[in-house]
């Protein structure tokens, strides 16, 4: 009896874990009182707050400091441990992290890095909080596109080799600060304070579709000009567009079913393109050519 309910419980335990991998759409709000499968590589300094996020009064979030002298505790990186950030990030159609960010001390300049299959990768671009400028938010894009090769920075271990291999089986995602590319954070006195980290996902649409108030957007790629259609228009909705450093580049409110945006001045790139209001978030991704 005992061996069958061990082998019961073995087996339980095996399902959950292979069936909890990345979601689109999933997010970490801290709300419950953990870290919620995040650590730092020292376990120093890193705890959950349970007042002070972006929402005030209440509202926890991960907090995170370096010492920036040499030494365990010295490089700003967190990593997750638990199992909701690994997986198949391409069949999941994750195509940018979003997160909210303060920088305490010191300025952070924030990256992805992942590792699976196909090595070590960071993003290739960073978003600098300011210290001081309080609650930020910060999207950076994670297509395959977005990364380049790094090694592990210790002991001159293997470059990345292939990113899509990777981003199809990641086995641990971080967060960290570095000017350059890296798999460790930079050496810096700092706290970097996290709240609401989401994976943003093309196909986490579901809560739209629920509402009938999934949006498309058009042309896309475009020179001039951005159409935004909504099938229905009870609702007043909030725009913003990002672009790829997570700086907000325009804002709005929908209050009809279609509105056309003039982009004609905007550099080239990928732009995230969000309609939110108080029941429900859309991303989309949009490209100024």
């Amino acid at each position: 009896m005992k061996q069958t309910l061990l082998f019961l419980l073995c087996t339980f335990f095996v399902v959950k874990v292979l069936d909890a991998q990345v979601v689109g759409g999933q997010i970490d709000n801290f709300e419950d009182g953990t870290t919620q499968g995040w650590s730092d590589t020292s376990d120093t300094g890193f705890e959950n707050i349970s007042t002070g996020g972006p929402d005030g009064v209440d509202d926890n979030y991960l907090k995170d400091t370096a010492t920036g002298t040499n030494g365990a505790g010295s490089r700003l990186v967190i990593r997750s441990l638990g199992a909701q950030w690994s997986g198949n990030f391409t069949s999941e159609g994750v195509f940018s992290i979003r997160f909210n960010a303060r920088a305490q001390i010191n300025d952070l300049d924030l990256r992805i890095s992942v590792t699976g299959p196909g090595g070590k990768f960071s993003s290739a671009n960073f978003v600098t909080v300011e210290a001081g400028s309080g609650w930020t938010l910060v999207i950076i894009p994670i297509t395959a596109s977005d990364f380049v090769s790094v090694s592990d920075g210790s002991g001159g271990g293997s470059p990345g080799t292939d990113i899509d291999a990777t981003l199809a089986a990641v086995s641990e995602m971080r967060i960290l600060s570095n000017p350059n590319p890296a798999w460790r954070g930079e050496v810096i006195d700092a706290e970097m304070n996290l709240d609401n980290i989401a994976a943003v996902s093309s196909l986490s649409t579901d809560e739209f579709k629920n509402q009938n108030t999934e949006f498309t957007i058009s042309p896309n790629p475009s020179k001039n000009s951005l159409n935004i259609k909504l099938p229905n228009s009870n609702e007043d909705m909030k725009l913003e567009v990002f672009d790829v450093l997570g700086k907000r580049v325009h804002k709005g409110i929908i209050t009809q079913l279609q509105t056309l945006v003039n982009v004609s001045s905007w550099r080239s790139g990928v732009y995230l393109v969000r309609l939110s209001n108080d029941k429900t978030t859309q991303t989309k991704r949009f490209i100024k050519q």
